[in-house]
């Protein structure tokens, strides 16, 4: 089947990066929300394709090029037209169900479904479509135009053409596709979460700061973000929902830091409010480890 028009479901940082990179490589994308930030998408993924502009990675033409075929809608009626549905939306199962049902009555037939749940079963979500063969699990972790490595799961039914259709995709995007076993989490969130929490407990100990605890596992490790900016950038609303989802799934060892839950309950939420447990810019730079700590004292 002859791929050039791809549906992301859900405007998120997920969403946006995967439309980014997949009109980067000459599709057609066309960008579907309901949420009240969907319309702010193009701008935002705007804005990512100029911080690569000065940093000559692409040219204004490719700049122009790229945004060219990204679109965005809040009309599903659209979703007949496409070639290939990537649905990137918010964890919660009913929801992703019941878009996925929808998706599943107006798209062609042949069309393949990738999901790129962290926490939920594919096999679970296959269940309310007719496709359950043409559903597949590809995890794209954010920054998706920047890292260069996907997760794949299949479920109990899924097909093996939609497999080689999902890593054909994966991998013209840039993406090494490397297929894992189904289970909640995969194995880029579990190990994330874990990462944070135990650094949260650390903040919440008074053993050091954020900052600290940043650094001194980014510079240990030779990683380009810590785990608590990445934190941060994903939001830690979403964070504190993949931990609860998985205490529910593993135990108590993935019961959220009380510091996480206070974090989220004082709306400091990471980039997109500002604060999370780093502090960033209006252009979502972070803040140097001093004004990131002065802002950090103010709100506590």
């Amino acid at each position: 089947m002859d791929i050039r028009r791809v549906a992301v479901l859900g405007a998120g940082r997920l969403g946006r990066g995967i439309a980014e990179c997949a009109a980067s490589k000459g599709y057609d994308v066309v960008l579907f929300s309901q949420g009240a930030g969907g319309q702010d998408a193009l701008r935002r993924i705007e804005k990512s394709l100029d911080r690569k502009l000065a940093k000559w990675a692409i040219t204004e033409s490719e700049k122009r090029l790229i945004l060219g075929r990204i679109s965005y809608t809040l009309d599903l009626k659209e979703l007949s037209k496409a070639d290939l549905l990537v649905e990137a939306t918010i964890d919660h199962f009913y929801t992703k169900q019941e878009l996925l049902r929808t998706a599943d009555h107006l798209c062609r037939p042949e069309v393949v479904f990738l999901s790129t749940t962290s926490t939920l079963r594919v096999s679970e979500l296959a269940r309310g479509i007719n496709r359950t063969d043409l559903l597949v699990g590809l995890h794209f972790i954010p920054p998706v135009p920047n890292v260069p490595v996907a997760e794949l799961v299949r479920g109990s039914q899924t097909d093996e053409r939609a497999v080689e259709i999902a890593k054909q995709f994966a991998t013209r995007l840039g993406k090494q596709v490397v297929e894992i076993h189904e289970s909640p989490g995969l194995v880029n969130p579990r190990t994330l979460l874990a990462l944070v929490n135990e650094a949260a407990y650390l903040i919440d100990e008074g053993v050091c700061n954020a900052q600290q605890a940043d650094r001194i596992i980014r510079e240990s490790w030779g990683m380009s973000q810590g785990p608590l900016e990445m934190a941060d950038r994903l939001g830690l609303d979403l964070v504190l929902n993949w931990m609860e989802q998985m205490q529910d799934a593993f135990g108590q060892r993935y019961a959220p830091c009380p510091l996480i839950r206070r974090y989220v309950r004082e709306r400091r939420l990471g980039v997109k409010t500002r604060l999370g447990f780093l502090a960033y810019t209006d252009d979502d730079a972070l803040k140097t480890d001093s004004e990131s700590e002065q802002e950090g004292k103010r709100e506590d």
